[in-house]
């Protein structure tokens, strides 16, 4: 009979987790504040009307679908544990898992009907991997008899702070001129995604391939909000009326 719980997954849009803050620091420089509450107009145009201001957002990765698979060795909590960034610095090459169970699901969808132990020239896997939903153990007659349905997981988290500098320096009672200087994702903190970030729901297949398990792409927006991902520092003036 088939189980009904290899059909329950997570959904492929959602965030579980999220923490945003949003803040306005007026410092407390000129006249009428702390430091410097007696200076005259001059002065107060100098060390008056500074603030800063800042967002900060911290969340979960970006789900992406793993599709219809068996985890062998491994639960889908343990693989999500084990869902984080690596690096390979000599070759430049970035991984969202680790390197045996790489290896192994490889091994696991390189198979041959000509060798005794079914498998390619690579050897049978061990350990914990990735396999077919559809196996010698397994002969799996509609989706989900085996293997879970979808395997929906998590990528790695998400963070970014942008920053502001502020300073108004008044002209009339009713007019002042703003300078900003803003740094947005100030510390340059890299957001890699599992998939395409264009992608609306992001897929991660290729098990079989020698790329599997390698991430390609980072976080950015060109179309809407002209986010490169990385730094990127601007300087905003106007008057204020």
């Amino acid at each position: 009979m088939r189980d009904f719980s290899l059909s329950k997954t997570m959904s492929p849009f959602a965030i579980i987790h999220a923490l945003k803050a949003n803040w306005i620091w007026e410092l407390p420089f000129g006249k009428n504040q702390l430091i410097g509450g007696g200076a005259g107009a001059f002065l107060d145009r100098i060390i008056g009307g500074w603030a800063f201001h800042g967002a900060a957002r911290v969340q979960s990765g970006s789900p992406f679908n793993m599709g219809n698979v068996r985890l062998v060795g491994m639960t889908r909590n343990d693989l999500q544990k084990e869902v984080k960034m690596r690096f390979n610095d000599a070759a430049r090459i970035a991984y969202f898992l680790p390197q045996d169970i790489i290896d192994n699901t490889i091994k696991a969808f390189n198979v041959s009907a000509t060798t005794a132990n079914g498998y390619g020239a690579l050897g049978a896997p061990s350990g914990r991997y990735f396999a077919p939903a559809s196996g010698g153990s397994c002969i799996e007659a509609f989706t989900g008899q085996c293997g879970t349905t979808n395997l929906v997981l998590y990528g790695p988290n998400f963070a970014r702070y942008d920053l502001s500098i502020v300073k108004k320096t008044k002209i009339t009672e009713t007019v002042n001129f703003e300078f900003r200087a803003e740094f947005l994702n100030a510390f340059n903190h890299i957001n890699y995604i599992v998939g395409n970030a264009a992608n609306d729901v992001n897929t991660a297949g290729g098990f079989g391939g020698q790329t599997f398990g390698q991430v390609t792409q980072a976080y950015r927006d060109t179309s809407t909000t002209n986010d490169p991902g990385g730094r990127m520092i601007q300087f905003v003036a106007r008057i204020n009326f």
